[in-house]
């Protein structure tokens, strides 16, 4: 058995440059009224999709930063932390040792998911020969944390079972469902059909579009337009701030099956 020690060139083997990408720039600091911004790129971004060619997992919106190729006609992308990989980790399920990244010769199987490589990539343990793939060596950056434009620090998602919480951007308590939580914030948490809400959305109540406003200074006698209900300037809602047009985050939940939604990822 041959190993021999990768560095991140023999991982990223692309005939171009590679530019870091940020899908989140344009809604920093974003104005409703901005002309400079057009609705159509705010929807086209919080929709973007594309593959990461080292762990094979999904990219978008919710990962906030990536790589992609310089060239306009080639489609080669990866995670942000997949370019920046380290050569050596710590894997929860073997905690004993450290791996380190290897270039393998020969076919091998992951010891997290069981898939079959023929050579390639893998992170190793030279005392256990315990090897897992890039994967599931990133499994839990890709898939368990995302940004949010609405808030400052990553959020992490720490449990798939359900659980009751209050939620920080509707203020309400959810019995069902996962929530993403703040480990630099002391008990700030989003649950995921809000963290998911679009940024922009029409409904039928409304001529224009609505933006998701995650800092509002309304004035006391503001009245959602669906319930009635008042607002409290510590949770999100959605605005036509032209029109003064203002619905709480939970009226959007609560009631979707009257608005046209635009495409929204429900699920990590």
């Amino acid at each position: 058995m041959e190993f021999k020690e990768a560095q991140l060139d023999d991982l990223i083997q692309h005939e171009h440059p590679l530019i870091l990408e940020d899908l989140q720039s344009m809604f920093q600091d974003y104005k409703e009224d901005d002309d400079e911004v057009d609705d159509s790129d705010l929807i086209h971004a919080q929709n973007f999709e594309s593959k990461c060619v080292i762990c094979g997992l999904g990219i978008d919106w919710y990962h906030r930063y990536y790589y992609k190729c310089s060239q306009s006609s080639c489609s080669y992308s990866l995670h942000k932390s997949c370019r920046e990989l380290s050569t050596t980790i710590r894997f929860p399920a073997h905690p004993i040792h450290n791996l380190l990244l290897k270039k393998m010769s020969y076919s091998w199987s992951c010891g997290s998911c069981s898939t079959r490589h023929e050579g390639g990539i893998c992170y190793h343990c030279s005392t256990c020969d315990y090897k897992i793939d890039p994967r599931c060596a990133t499994f839990s950056d890709q898939t368990m944390t995302i940004h949010h434009p609405g808030h400052p620090h990553p959020l992490i998602c720490v449990t798939l079972e359900p659980t009751l919480s209050k939620c920080h951007s509707c203020g309400k308590e959810h019995d069902k469902g996962v929530f993403y939580y703040c480990i630099t914030c002391f008990n700030f948490s989003i649950h995921i059909d809000c963290v998911t809400l679009p940024f922009k959305f029409c409904t039928d109540h409304h001529v224009h579009m609505l933006t998701l406003s995650c800092f509002s200074d309304l004035p006391g006698y503001i009245k959602c337009r669906i319930c009635e209900g008042n607002f409290d300037n510590k949770f999100w809602l959605y605005q036509c701030s032209k029109c003064r047009f203002y619905m709480h985050l939970h009226c959007k939940t609560s009631r979707g099956d009257i608005f046209s939604r635009g495409k929204s990822r429900h699920t990590r």
